[in-house]
């Protein structure tokens, strides 16, 4: 028996350190994200007021990275705890009923992701040779695919959350 508890043991730290990586490549996107679109509506803004003549690309470049700021900082926040789940209502429930109610978030966390996975997917099999008007280089299904790929990363946070393989939720080894 010591041996697979071991085993457990070793899978489940390399499963947590996994997901360390995926954690840390959703924020970064995300922030990335963020960062560059803030740079692009304010070059937008600038053209359009100052310069009186409004650039064609910020809009459908930021909408680009609002999509991949949103699926893969949900998942990302998701990770960290930091999702919304109406925390002040499941303290005002008892003991029983909290337990209850964790496992109805993880399963249903587990629903939701797996529906992004499905039909995100489908989504971007149905958009893939569509392109955007501004670029014709870029496919609308390329700026969907964040959210099957998300609905996965969060699946696998989910499944970690769900089974307390990580220590700490607020410790990210930082």
């Amino acid at each position: 028996m010591p041996a697979l508890f071991l085993a457990e043991n070793v899978m489940a730290k390399g499963y947590v350190k996994l997901m360390d990586v995926l954690y840390y490549i959703c924020v970064t996107i995300a922030g990335t994200a963020l960062v560059i679109m803030s740079a692009i509506i304010s070059w937008g803004v600038f053209t359009r007021y100052v310069l009186h003549k409004g650039s064609f690309w910020p809009e459908p470049i930021s909408i680009f990275l609002a999509i991949q700021l949103t699926f893969y900082g949900a998942a990302a926040c998701y990770r960290a705890g930091t999702h919304i789940w109406l925390r002040m209502f499941v303290e005002m429930l008892p003991p029983v009923w909290r337990k209850r109610q964790t496992y109805f978030v993880h399963a249903l966390m587990a629903g939701i992701s797996l529906f992004m996975v499905t039909y995100g997917a489908s989504l971007v099999k149905t958009t893939y040779f569509q392109s955007y008007p501004e670029f014709q280089y870029i496919r609308v299904g390329v700026a969907y695919s964040a959210i099957p790929i998300a609905g996965l990363i969060t699946f696998l946070f989910v499944i970690e959350t769900a089974f307390n393989l990580s220590s700490s939720k607020t410790d990210k080894g930082d």
